[in-house]
């Protein structure tokens, strides 16, 4: 290094996530990812303001229950493609202690007794995203891929 002074290296630390302090449940839930205004509307009369529609998505699960969906990087691909919506789906979430929503982790299809694991995929770059956009890396088309789960 020039002028002799010495180069200090200082390592990264992998930051906590709160949700991994947070008390939380990881479970998998069944059922189709619907507009929740939609379902307030279809299963119990309730309608809401015209700006909420659309605003928000839910997993109706199996059970009747609904699950709305935080709004991050995995639950953005919900209201980004209408195809997610109103499919049988599978999907990995954190419910966490005292807030009436859930984490979307992981994302699977159900079809003909099979699941599929489920992202978008850039063929140039080989890199998997979790929402319909152009790859980060290339900008170019991403394209929806499932991926046949082999039971073990």
């Amino acid at each position: 290094m020039a002028g002799g002074g010495a180069l200090t290296v200082l390592a990264a630390q992998s930051p906590v996530s709160a949700a991994e302090e947070s008390p939380h449940v990881t479970e998998s839930l069944r059922g189709k990812v619907v507009w929740l205004d939609e379902a307030l509307e279809r299963r119990f009369g309730i309608a809401t303001d015209a700006d909420a529609k659309e605003a928000m998505v839910a997993l109706e699960a199996e059970d009747g229950e609904l699950w709305p969906i935080v709004k991050d990087a995995r639950g953005r691909g919900f209201h980004l493609d209408e195809r997610l919506r109103g499919i049988d789906m599978e999907l990995l979430v954190r419910r966490f202690e005292g807030a009436p929503v859930i984490q979307v982790i992981q994302v699977y299809t159900l079809r003909d007794g099979h699941q599929y694991e489920l992202d978008y995929w850039c063929d140039i770059c080989s890199i998997p995203m979790f929402e319909l956009k152009p790859c980060e890396c290339c900008q170019g088309p991403t394209r929806l891929r499932e991926r046949l789960v082999e039971k073990k």
